[in-house]
């Protein structure tokens, strides 16, 4: 009597459509892995990108700027009433060492000298100009001091 061997509807050996399942299986997962290294792999960069040199400079340079800009904007908000007092700047200023010039035309110039967060970053000297007159539509200029900067803290009377 002659052996029977019964084929899938594909007209292939039975065999035959089982190898196909886990190459298939196998090509998947390999494209997951590869898929999952260079997410991680993208991750790490990035991770790192704050911790490199080029980073940590791009970083400290834009916290500089909105602390700056921060500053600005609180002084501008302060003189609104139509003066700027030396307890409004020294809040404004926090801890920072600062330094007030009134000029006789009402226009105030205040210098602080903003010290990083982070011990490693230099600190920086802003000069605001605050135009006469003072009030709701102040816009406290700002740019690089020249000069000396405040050293100490200045306590408000």
């Amino acid at each position: 009597m002659s052996e029977h061997t019964e084929h899938p509807p594909t007209g292939r050996p039975a065999g035959r459509a089982k190898a196909r399942r886990p190459a298939g299986a196998v090509v998947v997962v390999t494209v997951a892995l590869a898929a999952l290294v260079l997410a991680a792999a993208g991750t790490l960069l990035w991770w790192l990108g704050d911790r490199l040199p080029e980073g940590a400079d791009r970083t400290r340079t834009e916290n500089q700027r909105l602390q700056v800009e921060g500053l600005a904007r609180q002084l501008a908000d302060a003189a609104r009433d139509g003066e700027l007092t030396d307890s409004e700047i020294g809040r404004v200023a926090r801890a920072d060492p600062w330094r007030v010039d009134r000029s006789d035309d009402g226009a105030v110039r205040v210098v602080v000298t903003t010290v990083p967060a982070l011990a490693d970053e230099p600190a920086s000297c802003t000069e605001f100009t605050l135009p006469a007159p003072l009030g709701p539509g102040t816009e406290a200029v700002h740019h690089p001091a020249k000069g000396d900067c405040p050293v100490r803290d200045r306590t408000p009377p």
